[in-house]
């Protein structure tokens, strides 16, 4: 179960509630507290869209305009969007982020490590290669957690970022 202790250390930010800075370390190494597709403004962004478009006569268009033929389907994932706010991890055992069906996550789980840095192949591995156009740290993140052990990566790293509470208004 997740660690109900937030960790502060000299001057550094408190974990999200209900989870420890350890738990905010996904298994591929990424910083959860600086996640993108949990940004207050992509959020804000997202629940401002689906509001406008519920005043648009969305029925009519969709079987006239082209691109508004799969309009239930961008509602339903502006629906779903909001629910990524709550600040949580692959790595959170209640109501974990991403997809449950994670290669990175079902590797790393089975052969009995914490993150991928633990793994001699992660620098060339093919499973990462999705994320470092997104997360150009992530080798030299990973690469830190294996010279210097996970522990002093969550101090060092982790413990250090503000976590910026996500509120849809």
């Amino acid at each position: 179960m997740a660690n109900k202790k937030s960790i502060k250390k000299n001057g550094a930010s408190k974990a999200a509630p209900g989870y420890s800075n350890t738990k905010l370390v996904a298994y591929c190494g990424l910083n959860c507290k600086n996640c993108k597709a949990k940004s207050q403004q992509r959020l804000q962004l997202a629940t401002r869209l689906k509001e406008n478009l519920q005043e648009l006569p969305l029925e009519l268009f969709s079987q006239i305009l082209p691109p508004f033929k799969n309009i239930k389907q961008v509602m339903e994932f502006l629906e779903f969007l909001p629910q990524m706010g709550a600040q949580t991890c692959c790595t959170a055992e209640t109501s974990p982020c991403g997809n449950p069906n994670c290669e990175i996550r079902a590797c790393v789980k089975e052969k009995g490590f914490r993150t991928c840095a633990e793994c001699v192949g992660y620098p060339t591995c093919a499973k990462l290669n999705f994320l470092k156009p997104f997360h150009p740290n992530l080798i030299t993140d990973l690469d830190f957690i294996k010279e210097k052990g996970f522990d002093h990566y969550v101090d060092e790293v982790i413990s250090k970022f503000k976590l910026q509470q996500v509120t849809i208004k």
